[in-house]
């Protein structure tokens, strides 16, 4: 189950991200570790030291969270709760979207959202 202290690292990592999606424009699609060193939600739960280009291999396949369990990265987090971080990002163009979809997902999950500094 994601806990208030992953959510706020996802939430905190995305605002001062300027709620930008980790995009990359010539494969069209969204990575967990993108151009100009933006991370995406799930992107923003890995440690650098834990990283490795292969999670963003869209010739092999990008991780699912079966990938990352197999590492035991992202032990706790659910499937739903993974697709929900996933879709949250990757179908929210827009900063102000992604940010109340963030915020959406708070309050599904009984979380609370921080304060941006």
């Amino acid at each position: 189950m994601i806990v208030q202290e992953q959510f706020d690292r996802i939430y905190l990592g995305l605002a001062a991200q300027g709620w930008q999606r980790s995009f990359d424009s010539t494969e069209d699609l969204c990575m967990y570790r993108g151009p100009d060193q933006r991370k995406c939600a799930i992107g923003h739960l890995i440690d650098d030291d834990d990283y490795r280009h292969d999670m963003d291999d869209v010739d092999a396949g990008v991780f699912s969270l079966v990938n990352f369990q197999q590492r035991d990265l992202l032990t706790d987090l659910t499937s739903d709760e993974f697709q929900d971080l996933q879709a949250a990002h990757d179908n929210n163009d827009l900063p102000g979207d992604m940010r109340v979809a963030f915020e959406d997902l708070a309050g599904r999950y009984g979380l609370t959202v921080p304060v941006s500094p």
